[in-house]
């Protein structure tokens, strides 16, 4: 189910239940925002209590409703009549439901057993009823069905959907197995594809919209439009014409109705048929292109091979009159003459009921200079005063003389060829090269004005007549125009006319003012010419396709994004008569002052600036000279992306972030510089302390070998010189064990040197050296030292077991120095994959953050342990001491790091 919202068809979503449809008679309008649905043999009342937002749906009838009629439980259509009933075809009978009341028509109604599918109440209250084969009607007030059915020779396909419809003169619509049918008020007419309608499967649906047009669903051949609809009708050889190329037209004393074609003349022997006329001269090898009676009742036809026949009432065979050259036109005066326009003069014959030999007129032919002139027309004014139209001017005849009449101003380019007479006793003149004119006597001279209207420009005009009601009707290769003195209307094949091109003098007005229009594809019968001129409106809708194809809603305004590309807009006029001469007029205020004109229903407005526009739209049809009201459709074309103050604040808030982030970022450039220097200069001093070491390490092998062996040497030899000579003199002896005493405390003076650039336990591993260092401390300061090793092994590279023995060292040094303890705790662990050096004394302790920033000793120990990849902690509380927490990480787990 799908409705109507702002030009656009979008489906209607229930909140409580979901239905499906079938094609048939399914809804009954019950007023605004209500009405009653058929889903799966059911009626349910659909409503909206928002105007239209939302839908609900709910059972119409109670299952105890439905119980008691179990008719009801299958429906094939619904229809809410004139009075508020509601109208079913229920199973094989037909079911009214009024104001809690179930009534059920069947047999004793006159209704025999059908699946009404289609039930409709005509403006006068009669109820039709359509069912598969059969039409039956009620009339207003009658209380038995009466049969409509139309012959069941065309009713017998199955599966066809019921359909009735009634036109704007309430004329009844429906399908049969070839077309459609229509009710005439006595009997159904039938229109198949001798009409020209070709339906493929069949009808499924019919519409009639506000312009009293008819619209067909078929089955494989799309949607049909009935072109002209009701007012136009077309005949053509398959109405028994004998040919399509119609060139006259005559109704008879005795109502017959003659048409004259390329082959011949037929004459109306039904309503919707024609038969060739018998005894017709020369029977189909002539084409008819003027007929006249005169006021004895006899036929008069001319060809376009100069033949000139007539025909006495009562007879069945033509009589030859005379054989001339090309026949263009004929017409009797007041006087009963009778003129022929031919292609090499003008005759006439004057007493046509007793001698009917046409005669050159003498008088005409000596004012043209010769009988050889081209006479295309000839008619009569309303004074008497007979006019010709030939290839060398118009001419005039009052009965007295004739005359050659000069054209004023000048006479136009355009070589005229058709002629008429008006009812005020003026001309209109046309020319086959396009135009029309206007002529009025002024003495010797004919005045001729331009008035050809916008809608004939560039058209050849071929032929011209005034009705009785005064209206100007104009022939063209494009179709027929014409002029009730205020509006013009024009009409073509998009009018429903059978062919554009209106061949030349076939226009004619028939008894009942109806106008017939021959053409070389058919004849087309305007039956009310009055229609043409009837109200008609104009509307201009709107659609743009801003990406998403949205439609203007009830406000007409739309907001769209901005797009690089194009905006495009389509135009619609909901009419269909002479839709090929609609044209545009738009300009988008704000962006243009000028108005723009395009016949294209689509404009296109590549990249429009961000801002508020109104596109302004009007329509005219130039056919039917109206105009629609402007429409307007505001335009917001909202900025893009980059113009948003979204976007200008995001990006105010993207260059803060990004001035923050530089910053941090030069900031950590600046920090990553530091430390890297501090990197390096860890490094070099690791280096340097590396390079130290190395050489503490090769002055002790340096001094332990060598001097130690010069010394051990020294004191050997100064111990055997008193051993030698020391007996033998005293002296001697006292002043070599004096020699000996100082060489020994040499040798003491070397060891401890060399204790102190690099102990020697250091080569026993990392404990012995520790515990060398506690033993010395505590020898040297009398200050309590202990060490605690926590692992039976410790095997620690060089590096490691240097930097640990000088970082414990060194601290060692600051306790001696500043500690003022009593006692020093060394502990020695492993903790994952790091070792744990801490010295923990007793002393007086001190406020780390008021240090010296000089304390090199404290900046010594971290930087050792940095330059392991490890940390240094230090901790002191002034009054409770002081702990020193060195962590190194083992070798793998500093190569991670």
């Amino acid at each position: 189910m799908h409705l109507l919202q702002a030009q656009r068809l979008t489906p209607v979503q229930f909140t409580n239940t979901k239905m499906p449809f079938f094609q048939g008679q399914v809804f009954a309008s019950l007023g605004e925002n209500r009405l009653l649905a058929l889903s799966q043999d059911h009626v349910w009342l659909v409503k909206s209590d928002d105007k239209g937002a939302t839908w609900q749906a709910q059972p119409f009838f109670s299952e105890e409703q439905l119980s008691q009629h179990p008719e009801m439980r299958v429906l094939y259509s619904i229809h809410v009549g004139p009075k508020g009933d509601l109208w079913m075809g229920c199973s094989r009978s037909l079911c009214r439901y009024d104001r809690g009341a179930f009534t059920v028509f069947g047999k004793k109604d006159g209704l025999p057993g059908e699946e009404w599918g289609a039930i409709h109440h005509d403006r006068q209250g009669t109820l039709w009823l359509r069912g598969n084969q059969h039409i039956y009607v009620l009339q207003s007030g009658a209380n038995v069905f009466v049969d409509r059915s139309p012959p069941q020779e065309g009713q017998e396909k199955s599966g066809r959907v019921a359909l009735l419809m009634a036109d704007a003169n309430d004329r009844m619509f429906s399908q049969q197995d070839s077309g459609l049918i229509r009710w005439s008020g006595k009997a159904w007419q039938s229109f198949d594809e001798s009409n020209g309608l070709t339906i493929g499967g069949g009808i499924n649906s019919i519409l009639i919209d506000r312009d009293n047009g008819v619209w067909l669903g078929s089955v494989g051949r799309g949607l049909i439009h009935w072109l002209g609809y009701p007012n136009l009708e077309n005949w053509t050889t398959e109405q028994g014409l004998p040919n399509n190329v119609v060139l006259s037209f005559l109704r008879d004393q005795d109502h017959l109705f003659h048409i004259g074609t390329r082959s011949g003349s037929a004459v109306q022997t039904t309503p919707r048929h024609f038969s060739v006329v018998e005894g017709r001269y020369g029977k189909t090898s002539h084409q008819w292109n003027s007929m006249v009676q005169d006021g004895k009742g006899r036929i008069w036809a001319g060809t376009l091979s100069g033949v000139l026949v007539r025909r006495e009432p009562g007879s069945k065979q033509d009589i030859l009159v005379a054989k001339l050259a090309m026949i263009n036109n004929l017409f009797f005066d007041r006087a009963g003459q009778l003129w022929i326009s031919t292609d090499r003069g003008l005759y006439v014959i004057r007493h046509p009921e007793a001698d009917a030999k046409p005669l050159i007129e003498a008088e005409f032919s000596s004012i043209m200079g010769g009988p050889d002139v081209q006479v295309f027309r000839g008619c009569q004014s309303s004074s008497g005063t007979l006019w010709f139209l030939s290839s060398k001017g118009v001419q005039q005849f009052d009965g007295g003389r004739w005359r050659n009449l000069q054209l004023s101003p000048a006479a136009p380019e355009a070589e005229l060829s058709t002629m008429t007479c008006s009812n005020d006793g003026t001309l209109w003149i046309g020319s086959m090269d396009g135009g029309l004119w206007h002529a009025a006597q002024q003495g010797n001279a004919l005045k001729i004005d331009e008035a050809t209207p916008a809608l004939l420009q560039g058209k050849e005009i071929g032929g011209l007549i005034e009705d009785s009601r005064g209206w100007l009707w104009m022939a063209t290769g494009n179709g027929v125009a014409v002029w009730n003195r205020k509006q013009w209307r024009f009409l073509n094949q998009e009018s429903g006319v059978v062919w554009d091109d209106i061949d030349p003098d076939a226009l004619y007005e028939d008894h009942d003012g109806s106008i017939w229009i021959g053409t070389s594809n058919g004849a087309s019968h305007i039956l009310h010419p009055e229609t043409l001129f009837s109200s008609f409106s104009l509307e201009v809708l709107v659609e743009s396709d801003g990406g998403d194809g949205r439609l203007p809603g009830p406000t007409k305004s739309i907001r769209l994004p901005w797009t690089s590309g194009p905006l495009n807009f389509k135009f619609a006029v909901l009419s269909y008569q002479n839709r090929e001469t609609v044209q545009f007029h738009y300009r988008m205020k704000g962006l243009e002052q000028d108005w723009s004109t395009t016949t294209v229903p689509e404009v296109r407005y590549p990249a429009l600036p961000p801002g508020r526009y109104t596109l302004q739209v009007t329509a005219d049809n130039v056919s039917m000279q109206t105009s629609s009201p402007t429409t307007e459709v505001k335009v917001e074309i909202l900025p893009p992306w980059w113009r948003t103050t979204v976007f200008y604040t995001a990006c105010g808030v993207f260059l803060t972030i990004l001035l923050f982030v530089a910053d941090r970022y030069r900031v950590r450039r600046l920090l990553a510089r530091q430390r890297l220097k501090g990197r390096q200069a860890r490094e070099r001093a690791y280096e340097l302390e590396l390079s130290r070491e190395e050489e503490r390490r090769h002055l002790t092998r340096e001094i332990h070998d060598e001097l130690g062996q010069y010394l051990s040497a020294l004191r050997m030899g100064v111990s055997v010189v008193g051993m030698e000579f020391g007996e033998k003199n005293p002296s001697l002896q006292g002043k070599v064990q004096r020699l000996v005493s100082l060489v020994d405390g040499t040798i003491k003076v070397v060891r401890n040197i060399v204790s102190a650039l690099r102990p020697g336990a250091l080569d026993l591993g990392v404990v012995s050296a520790l515990e060398w260092l506690a033993e010395e401390f505590t020898e040297n300061t009398g200050i309590r030292c202990l060490l605690h090793v926590r692992e039976e092994k410790i095997t620690l590279d060089e590096k490691r077991a240097t930097t640990i023995f000088r970082i414990a060292q060194e601290s060692l040094t600051n306790v001696g120095r500043h500690a003022e303890a009593s006692r020093v705790d060394i502990t020695l662990e492993r903790q994952e994959n790091r070792y744990l050096l801490e010295i923990r004394d007793n002393g007086k302790g001190f406020d780390p953050d008021l240090r010296k920033k000089k304390s090199f000793g404290l900046i010594g120990i971290r930087e050792r342990a940095f330059m392991l990849g490890g940390d240094a902690n230090i901790i002191s509380v002034a009054g409770a001491g002081t702990t020193i927490r060195v962590f190194i990480p083992i070798d793998g787990a500093c190569q991670a790091q």
